[in-house]
This record gives structure tokens, C-alpha cells and sequence, in this order.
């Protein structure tokens, strides 16, 4: 099995620029460009969230009408950018959204299962993740009963050493109480961060995925303020193969020369 990843497009309505200087449009589409040239095709496409900057049921409409081409299923969480009800309507369609509450829900991919959580607190940039979700999720993967599972979440609820901590998950350590609880997650995914970043957590892997557009600046230091770059954008390959399990792949966005090929 292989599913591609992607997250923090940050698409406005209509397309425009986000920040009015952003192409946030046209990254995804160089985004999309790299994942339908892959051999083989991916199996699913993974959005961790942030497909909106302005929360607006045009900018979901426009992300739909870019990823239909790729003709695969799509999975979506919502970030702090995004609008819970809004995108529950433009998702609707697809069948696993539940139609009330939070945005988590499971779904089987065959040889995986992917757990998604929704950490949105509307109107702020960090996330929270209440008793009840933490009961649900839970509950959840014990109802799998060994099956491999991924869990998407958009704000890390992991410390990364860097400035974006203080506007991660606030309810991190309750989620990695959970899931230390169980040996068949294979990985937690996150975004946010809009750079890469890999880590041990809660006894498994985790693992945030670069925007699909700018970046944020890595702060150890956690200076005032937060820099942005156009670093080069990436996308994430998660290979499952029984009888190895999960390896995860960062692909850069884009088309490069191949200067030399043997055998």
C-alpha cells in the first residue's frame, strides 16, 4: 500500500494569493503535478489539515475540483485555519465525515487503518483534543484488535523543541497517554509546523509534513515573531509492505533532471 500526505495548502476562495503574495494555488497544483506522476499511484491521498486559510466553502470547492484529477480517495482533518462546518459540508459527499460533533472518524484502507482527529479550537491557532475525544479514540483502536494504524492529526500533540510548541496541541500528553496504550500504531501524523520533523512519541513514530507552499523558519532559540521562507516544499510517501511494515518518504515538490542512470 501507498498513500501520499500532504497538508497546510492554505488555499483562499477564488484562488487568490494567500497574504496577498502567496501563490497558494499554484504550489498545489505543482504538489498534485508530483504526486499523479508517481509509479505506482499512490493508493490514497492524506490532507493534515489547513486546506482553507480563510475557512470559506469556495476555498474547499476549489480543493476538491484540483484533487479530483488524481482520481483517488482523499481524507481530510481540519486546521486552525480551516472552518469545521464548512468543511464537514463540502467532505459530506465522501461518506466518512460523521454528520455531527468533531471531525474523527476511522476508516479501513485494506492492509491499514487510518484513525483521523480534530483538534480545531475555532479561533485559535493551538488545538485541543477533549476527555470525550480521547475516550473515542481509544475506544477505537482497541476495536481494531491488533490492525496497523496511522493517526492523523493536524497540531502536533508533541514537543518539537521549536517556537510552533506554543501554538501546538494542548491536550498532546492526554492524546499520547492513549496511544502509548496500544502496539499497532505505526505512526502519528501531523502538519502545522510547515516544515518536516521526525521524533519517537507515546511508543511509536511521529512525524509532521512540510506545507505544500511556504515554511516556517526552525527557532530553537524561540525568538519574538515567526519568519517565512519558500524552502523548497515537500510532499510524504507512506510504503506499506507486510512483513516490513511503514517506511515514509519525503518527496520534493517539482521536476528535476535525472544527470546520470546506470544498468
Amino acid at each position: 500500500m501507498l498513500l501520499a500526505e500532504i497538508t497546510d495548502m492554505h488555499l483562499m476562495d477564488g484562488g487568490v494569493p494567500a497574504y496577498g503574495t502567496i501563490d497558494t494555488r499554484a504550489y498545489l497544483e505543482r504538489a498534485i503535478a508530483t504526486i499523479a506522476a508517481l509509479t505506482p499511484q499512490p493508493d490514497a491521498l492524506l490532507v493534515a489539515g489547513d486546506i482553507s486559510e480563510d475557512g470559506t466553502p469556495g476555498s474547499y470547492a476549489l480543493f476538491r475540483e484540483m484533487v479530483a484529477p488524481l482520481g483517488m480517495p482523499v481524507y481530510v482533518i481540519p486546521g486552525n485555519h480551516d472552518a469545521r462546518e464548512p468543511m464537514r459540508a463540502a467532505f459530506a459527499q465522501d461518506g466518512y465525515m460523521p454528520v455531527a460533533g468533531p471531525l474523527d472518524y476511522a476508516v479501513d484502507l485494506g492492509a491499514l487503518t487510518l484513525v483521523a482527529l480534530d483538534t480545531l479550537e475555532e479561533g485559535e491557532p493551538y488545538g485541543t483534543f477533549s476527555a470525550g475525544q480521547c475516550d473515542w479514540l481509544g475506544g477505537t483502536l482497541a476495536t481494531l484488535s491488533g490492525k496497523p494504524a496511522i493517526v492523523m492529526l493536524h497540531h502536533p500533540p508533541f514537543p518539537t523543541g521549536a517556537k510552533m510548541d506554543e501554538i501546538g496541541c494542548r491536550d498532546g500528553d492526554a492524546i499520547g497517554a492513549v496511544i502509548a496504550e496500544f502496539n499497532n500504531v505505526e505512526i502519528v501524523l501531523a502538519g502545522h509546523f510547515h516544515r518536516s520533523m521526525h521524533r519517537s512519541w507515546a511508543g511509536t513514530m511521529a512525524n509532521i509534513c512540510s506545507s505544500t507552499a511556504h515554511q516556517i523558519g526552525l527557532d530553537l532559540a524561540h525568538r519574538p515573531g515567526f519568519k517565512v521562507f519558500m524552502e523548497p516544499p515537500q510532499i510524504q510517501l507512506l510504503h506499506w509492505q507486510d512483513g516490513a511494515g511503514l517506511s515514509v518518504h519525503q518527496v520534493p515538490v517539482g521536476a528535476f533532471e535525472c544527470v546520470h542512470e546506470s544498468g
